[in-house]
């Protein structure tokens, strides 16, 4: 492609000379843990007082350094200390614009980002924020939320004033520069702040999360002897006389006009799911373009010059130059510049001016966020750009061998006492307890009797029931294991929709009728967890579907797998080296194989054949296969028998290819298909000459079996997210630096764990949250912000039965945490006769008869939830009288009468009336 050609630039020296540093800067201290912030105004710039940290003003410029150690976050409550200078930092600079800053601060603030980031030695990852938009790792530093206040109101006398508050896991309170109607939106709390009184106006389509967090922030602000009047959405005529009088003072009734939600700008930008805090997720549209960016290497030949890599799937080892500057556009979300480790510091100071410039050039918006980061020094937000750059959890200390040899036996008292080591090892208890396993294929359901070897068809999907083997009743200990039962659902590659769907069926009504707490997790072939595989103790066989009638034609009590299989030849790859990793994969045609790997060959005897450079613990694995399966024989690669190689090219009547070579001493030979499934380096072409291809099952192309030893392959560092539906649409809000006080009982969360995706069903989550979990954590997964495979395992676990392995993804863990939950209706209600409810008093205006009392009776909600499709619409709404959940004003609006009016119309015209507006 041509490249981009930018305003005629300086082209500056390899050097530059040391900028002058502010005074204020120099007292930030080099190598130390802290947390620090600047304001600038005009010409000046002065330290923001800890006090003042978290409220800004919208005709300024701010400034905040923020440094912590590899893994951890700060936040604008750490406390500055002194790290040695071998322990490596994280330094962040964030600069952030108001939407009301003039050219000049602009300007002054990005000299100042320069002298900082001189005086630091050019180490730190540079963001540039816009009010409304900020980015997830800005939002992390103010817990509470944020206040911004209005810059043309600073010096103006004490007045009524008007705030929009908004935001779900941080609280935005934005101060308005007028008090109108204008303002108002069904999606925002608004509070009115008067000398008499205060008024918190509730939108009809916030959520109960926010509307907590408003009424807290309310009462922060709260002044001694004001009362405080708390009034709903289209309810305002239910306000006493005196408080209406207040009101119609500043916000006339009759000039009343409450927008429709929307979803413009800030949070509800659903396209810009990187610069903002929130993203959109939809479960009706294709894969999305994660993963999918630009990339573009920065030239400088007089002018700048961008030319586009012709890359398909970005990956790390696209940024080849260390000399280099690369810019990443994730198609106007986001504008990464990465600055190579080996650039000048001229090109790491330029850096964001180029990314400015190509914003610009672009047209995308101002707001769009753009970050410098430095080779090496990635944050974990830019390297989840990238599919292929996973790097190791901090915390992820797993060996190569099972953990069981250095803490001894892995009980599940043990893993609730050390929730660390279970998140690590992802294992609940030892595998030992009790399980009961479900076999659907097609409509057929069949419980399979109890056998040491379990085999599973990759045409059908299966159902675990698991009991948890817990060895002790003492309260706390139990408490910590979190949970009793585990519903486990494993589809194969090969099942049907209706197969799957049955499955779903089952193993959601399983889940439900649980009576003690559990956890229900769906697997998919390819994707087993630890635990799962622990279940069989390395022991589980997959075969292919074929199979299935042979394999289930005898299903009794006495059903023995080395009978029905006695006449079958077939070759079993073997997975792991441990009973949490291991599993049998049948292969097919005969493949290639490798000295990496172990197998074992049924044919008229069953052959272990052990590669070269495999472990001993692979060998144990495979020998205990073999043994399921008939009086078995080990053959070591180099010392394979005459009888070996007559066995396998009779029955198999193929020439078996060791790394890509025939190794057949036998002359019956034919040509070798080498259509093997080549994972985990096995690729058939140890020596480079490329016989192999996969025949890893389409859904799953483009990834492969977790490798034979646990840590070689690292998981992405774990991500949590808040997520809630808006209408068909799954939205999402990243918390960074998270902790168990950030899960709120009225939400519902995603911990996504790379390998695992956990809901966390709040206690009281909205009813279709709790209900559609299973929605919920597939949308997620299928579209993703950062790319996840359709395959990826999810787990649904519950508020108060959190099991051991999710509970040690969190620093510390408090059982009881969260059991005094406040809803807001009860805050509302402590709050006293001063808060009107949304049931009407006696004696209000709105009385006008039965028919008007009866619409207002109803709950409210916003236009578009009122048309949505059946399976859409809240479970209180009666498809066929969506009309009366329109507010007064709604209503009126839509019909273009009052609700008296059109309830004394015909039945057959009122039908025409709501079919004509799509609300019948």
């Amino acid at each position: 492609m041509p490249p981009f050609n930018f305003i005629k630039q300086e082209v500056r020296p390899d050097t530059i000379p040391d900028l002058k540093v502010d005074a204020t800067f120099r007292k930030v201290p080099k190598h130390a843990i802290s947390f620090a912030l600047w304001k600038i105004d005009e010409d000046r710039l002065e330290a923001v007082a800890r006090p003042q940290y978290g409220t800004f003003y919208d005709s300024c410029a701010y400034i905040i350094y923020a440094a912590n150690l590899v893994g951890h976050y700060a936040t604008h409550e750490t406390i500055t200390r002194e790290q040695k200078p071998n322990v490596p930092l994280e330094r962040y600079i964030h600069y952030w614009l108001g939407s009301q800053v003039s050219e000049q601060n602009r300007s002054n603030v990005v000299h100042k980002i320069q002298e900082l980031d001189s005086y630091l030695g050019n180490v730190a990852s540079i963001y540039r924020e816009s009010q409304h938009h900020e980015s997830a790792r800005f939002l992390s530093y103010f817990k509470n939320g944020y206040d911004v206040l209005c810059g043309a109101l600073l010096n103006a006398p004490q007045q009524t004033r008007l705030f929009q508050l908004y935001g779900r896991k941080w609280l935005r309170a934005i101060e308005l520069s007028s008090v109108d109607w204008t303002h108002f939106n069904s999606d925002y709390i608004m509070v009115l702040l008067m000398e008499a009184m205060t008024f918190v106006w509730i939108g009809r389509s916030s959520a109960a999360i926010e509307r907590r967090s408003a009424l807290a922030w309310v009462q922060r602000q709260q002044r001694k002897d004001v009362p405080l009047c708390v009034v709903d959405d289209g309810y305002e005529q239910s306000m006493s006389a005196e408080q209406k009088e207040l009101w119609n003072k500043v916000l006339p009734l009759q000039q009343r006009r409450v927008y429709q939600a929307h979803h413009t700008g800030s949070d509800y930008d659903s396209s810009n799911s990187s610069s903002s805090s929130s993203s959109n997720i939809s479960n009706g549209s294709s894969k999305n373009d994660a993963n999918k960016f630009r990339i573009y290497k920065c030239n400088q030949r007089g002018r700048l010059h961008l030319d586009q890599l012709d890359v398909g799937m970005p990956s790390k080892d696209d940024l080849s130059d260390a000399n280099g500057v690369y810019l990443l556009d994730n198609f106007g979300q986001s504008v990464w510049l990465w600055v190579g480790a080996q650039a000048t510091q001229a090109d790491a100071l330029t850096a964001m001016g180029n990314g400015r410039a190509f914003v610009k050039k672009k047209k995308y918006a101002n707001s769009t966020l753009v970050v410098r980061v430095l080779e090496g020094r990635e944050p974990v937000e830019f390297k989840r750009l990238f599919g292929n750059w996973l790097t190791v959890w901090q915390d992820n200390t797993r060996g190569h061998k099972p953990v069981s040899t250095k803490f001894g036996k892995l009980d599940a008292v043990l893993l609730g006492e050390r929730p660390k080591m279970a998140a690590d090892t992802q294992l609940v208890d030892d595998g030992r307890g009790e399980r009961i396993v479900y076999r659907i294929c097609g409509d057929e359901l069949e419980e399979l009797p109890a056998a040491k070897a379990m085999v599973f068809t990759t045409n059908a999907s299966y159902v675990v029931n698991y009991t948890v083997q817990c060895a002790t009743v003492v309260p706390a200990d139990l408490a910590s294991v979190g949970i009793k039962c585990i519903i486990y659902q494993w589809n194969g590659s090969e099942a049907s929709a209706e197969t799957i769907a049955k499955a779903d069926s089952y193993a959601m009504a399983s889940f439900e009728s649980l009576k003690e707490p559990g956890m229900f997790v769906q697997l998919y072939e390819f994707d087993e967890t630890p635990h799962f595989l622990q279940l069989f103790g390395g022991k589980l066989i997959i075969m292919r579907g074929q199979r299935s009638e042979l394999l289930h034609s005898n299903n009794n009590l006495n059903w023995d797998f080395k009978t029905n299989i006695m006449l079958e030849t077939f070759l079993l790859k073997i997975y792991g080296d441990a009973s949490y990793n291991g599993k049998a994969v049948e292969e097919h045609p005969l493949s290639s194989i490798s000295s990496k790997d172990c197998y074992a060959i049924k044919t008229n005897h069953v052959w272990v054949w052990c590669g070269q450079s495999s472990t001993g613990d692979a060998r144990e694995m495979a020998k205990s296969v073999g043994a399921l399966l008939g009086e078995s024989s080990l053959v070591l690669e180099g010392k394979e028998s005459k009888e070996f190689w007559q066995s396998v090219s009779m029955y198999f009547n193929q020439t078996l290819v060791i790394n890509g070579q025939s190794c057949s001493s036998s002359t019956t030979s034919s040509s070798s298909s080498g259509a093997g499934s080549m994972c985990n380096g096995s690729n058939g072409n140890g020596n480079g000459n490329g016989n192999g291809t996969g025949n890893i099952s389409p859904t799953l192309s483009n990834n492969c079996y977790l490798n034979t030893t646990v840590p070689i392959k690292p998981r992405p560092p774990v991500q949590l997210f808040l997520v809630w539906w808006e209408q068909r649409h799954l939205r999402c809000e990243e918390i960074l630096g998270f902790e168990q006080q950030d899960l709120s009982a009225d939400c519902t969360y995603i911990l996504d764990t790379g390998t695992l995706a956990y809901v966390w069903l709040g206690e009281h989550a909205v009813r279709q949250e709790r209900e559609r979990y299973t929605t919920v954590a597939t949308s997620y997964v299928q579209n993703a912000p950062f790319g996840r495979r359709a395959a990826t395992a999810l787990a649904v676990v519950r508020q108060h039965a959190e099991p051991n392995v999710f509970k040690g993804f969190f620093e510390t863990w408090d059982n009881k945490l969260g059991k005094g939950f406040v809803s807001y209706e009860q805050i509302r209600q402590q709050l006293g006769t001063i808060a009107p409810s949304n049931g009407l008093k006696e004696g209000s205006a709105l009385l006008l008869n039965n028919n008007q009392k009866d619409f207002d009776g109803h709950k409210k909600y916003p236009l578009p939830v009122l048309v949505q499709e059946m399976d859409m619409l809240p479970p209180e709404i009666n498809p066929l009288r969506r009309e009366v959940h329109l507010t007064h004003d709604d209503f009126v609006s839509v019909f273009k009468m009052s609700f008296y009016e059109f309830d004394e119309l015909p039945k057959w015209k009122k039908q025409e009336l709501k079919k004509l507006y799509k609300l019948f």
